[in-house]
């Protein structure tokens, strides 16, 4: 078995769910990353993507706006570190996601398994 601890991506940006719109996009684009996690008092609750951010500028979302009016919130997918890379696959098929927040055995919020750690995990399996 091959766990998504060996593909993930760190670290995992967080940030509070009033933070504006531009904020957050701000820091996807320095940082390089296609989701951020959104907290509510240091909880996380939702996601925000690239996606999202798509979305947000077609319905006509101001950038001062806060990020968790964008965000897919509340029914969170998160897998353990030692979840198989391909039960994470299957998981974001079947949720129609692309980016799996990973957790350690605390619970914490420690990696992203993005749709590109995906392929390059199918990638290495299939040599």
């Amino acid at each position: 078995m091959v766990s998504v601890k060996e593909y993930m991506t760190t670290p995992v940006f967080q940030v509070e769910s009033n933070t504006s719109l531009q904020e957050v996009c701000k820091l996807m684009m320095e940082r390089g990353v296609g989701s951020v996690i959104v907290t509510e008092n240091g909880e996380p609750k939702g996601i925000f993507t690239d996606r999202d951010a798509v979305k947000a500028l077609a319905q006509g979302f101001s950038p001062s706006d806060d990020v968790k009016l964008a965000s897919t919130w509340g029914d969170l997918e998160i897998v353990d570190l030692n979840t198989d890379v391909m039960v994470a696959i299957q998981t974001m098929t079947k949720r129609k996601i692309r980016h799996l927040p990973v957790k350690d055995s605390e619970g914490k919020i420690i990696g992203m398994f993005s749709i590109m750690d995906a392929s390059k995990a199918v990638q290495d399996l299939n040599r």
